[in-house]
Formats: structure tokens, C-alpha cells, sequence
């Protein structure tokens, strides 16, 4: 059993280049993945959704990568030459027709940036994608880990919930036993008084108070119940997802002690059903968050 939510974080570096990845698991009832990553990685969405689809399968994945630059990045110096010398000529010419001494200085066309223009080299796009790639698996792996750790927690809790309920079956069975001896006693004592001296037919007056005890038979719901039980500690046992199989069975359950807690014609019963009830619906809530 693995747990929806979840964080991981993983950085790797390499010739002066560090790239970062993190992932953040949410629960949602189907897959969905947001990627935030550096410009220019959309070609790699397809492969990055395939690893991350190998380790999470339901649910909202948010994937982060992020490449930082360690040094600064090399550079060249472009020279447009054809300018430079047309600028030179240019200055010659005004000189002679000027009437001035000298050739142009270098320094006259060093401040012009249509001449000469730094540029920075483009960074090895293959190479960050495959820092990108090892990180984000070191990422999911971690990511995983905690799933794993979170999911052995909700399994204890389930296992703990399903034990109490178990442990209060016979109590139930008890109590309503008792009830439905409460029911045909009630039911006997009352029609004697209603008749009083008249010739009562005992086989007839059993009949009607064993029909009326029966409104408040719960026999079959718990045979249902426990059967669902039995089920709910098979799956929490099993790997792989279980999310969806557990829901259905504690709709299951709910319904059975709803039904139980609707017959019930006793206040301790009552009380029980209340209490199982609310073991149920503890795990219902948790199981939104059971892959």
C-alpha cells in the first residue's frame, strides 16, 4: 500500500552546470502531471511523463527542474570586419579632404557595438537534458520512499480500526439477541392486556411477536459485514493499488451498520453502531489518500 502524497528532491552537477528536480504527489482520483522545465525541454515531456507514470499511477504529480549555470557561461567575439574597414575609409577620406594628419586611431571605432559584439555560446542542451533525466529519477526514487513510508502508516491504522470493529461484533450480536427477546416479551405482555380474560391462541400470539422481533433481526448484515471485513484485511495486505478496491468495500460496510443502527430498537446497540460507524468513516477518509 502506497500513500498519494508525497516529496522529492534530487540535484545533480556536472561540468558546471547543476540541475535540480523536485516532485510533489497530491491526491486526486485520476493521474494528471504538471511540468514546470527549462526552456527548450518540451521534446522530452513524453519521456519524462513515462518515468514518472512508472512510479506514480494515480493522482496529481507536479514535476519541477530547474538548470543553474555554476560558472559563467563561455563566451566569442564577433567582428564585423566589412564594417570596420568601411568605417576606417570613411575616416581617411574626411581626413584628406580636411586636411588632417594621421590615420584613424583604433580607439575611434572600439566603442561602436555593431562592430564588435560579445556572444555567449549556447549551452550543451543534450547534456543538461541528461543531468535533468538522473536527477528527476533521484527525485522519484525519493519521492517514492516517503509514498511507501506514509502507506505502511496508513496500513497499521487500517488494520488497528478494522480490530476494533471485529472486536465489537459479538457485543452487537449480544445486544440484539437481548433486543429481540425485549421485543417479544413486550409484544406478549402487551396483547395479554389488551385481551385480558378473553381465550388467547398462544401459537398464533407466538407467530405475530416472532414476526415483529424480526423488524429488528441484524443477522444478515452482520454475516455481510464480517464477510466485508475479511475482504478489507485481504487487500490490505496486497501490493499494488488498493486504493479504489477499499473504497468500495467500506461503502459496503457503511451501509451494513447503517442498516443495523436503523433496526436497532435498543440504546446500547445503538451506541455500538454509532461507534463502528464512526471507525468507518475514519477510513474513508483516510482511504482518499491510498493510491
Amino acid at each position: 500500500m502506497k500513500s498519494m502524497t508525497g516529496f522529492g528532491r534530487a540535484s545533480v552537477e556536472h561540468d558546471g552546470t547543476r540541475v535540480i528536480a523536485e516532485v510533489r504527489a497530491l491526491n486526486q482520483r485520476f493521474f494528471e502531471l504538471k511540468l514546470a522545465v527549462p526552456r527548450g525541454w518540451g521534446e522530452h515531456e513524453a519521456e519524462i511523463r513515462k518515468l514518472v507514470q512508472a512510479v506514480v499511477a494515480r493522482g496529481r504529480v507536479e514535476v519541477f527542474i530547474k538548470s543553474v549555470a555554476l560558472k559563467p557561461p563561455p563566451v566569442r567575439l564577433e567582428v564585423n570586419d566589412k564594417l570596420a574597414t568601411l568605417y576606417i575609409n570613411e575616416l581617411r577620406r574626411m581626413g584628406k579632404r580636411l586636411h588632417l594628419d594621421g590615420d584613424p586611431a583604433l580607439d575611434t571605432i572600439l566603442n561602436r557595438p555593431e562592430i564588435f559584439h560579445v556572444v555567449e555560446e549556447e549551452a550543451d542542451s543534450a547534456s543538461a537534458a541528461t543531468l535533468g533525466f538522473k536527477a528527476l529519477k533521484g527525485a522519484l526514487k525519493e519521492l517514492d520512499l516517503e509514498r511507501i513510508r506514509e502507506g505502511k502508516s496508513l496500513q497499521r491504522d487500517f488494520a488497528a480500526r478494522v480490530a476494533h470493529i471485529e472486536a465489537a461484533l459479538p457485543k452487537i450480536e449480544r445486544l440484539a439477541e437481548q433486543s429481540r427477546a425485549e421485543i417479544m416479551e413486550n409484544f406478549q405482555k402487551r396483547i395479554r392486556e389488551l385481551l385480558n380474560e378473553l381465550p388467547v391462541n398462544e401459537k398464533r400470539l407466538y407467530e405475530e411477536a416472532s414476526s415483529a422481533s424480526q423488524h429488528g433481526d441484524i443477522s444478515e448484515e452482520i454475516t455481510r459485514l464480517r464477510t466485508h471485513l475479511d475482504g478489507l484485511k485481504a487487500l490490505l495486505k496486497r501490493s499494488g493499488q488498493v486504493g479504489k478496491s477499499i473504497e468500495f468495500l467500506l461503502q459496503e460496510i457503511n451501509r451494513e451498520v447503517n442498516t443495523m443502527g436503523s433496526k436497532s430498537q435498543n440504546a446500547a446497540l445503538s451506541q455500538v453502531t454509532v461507534e463502528v460507524k464512526a471507525e468507518a468513516e475514519k477510513m474513508r477518509e483516510q482511504v482518499q489518500n491510498v493510491e
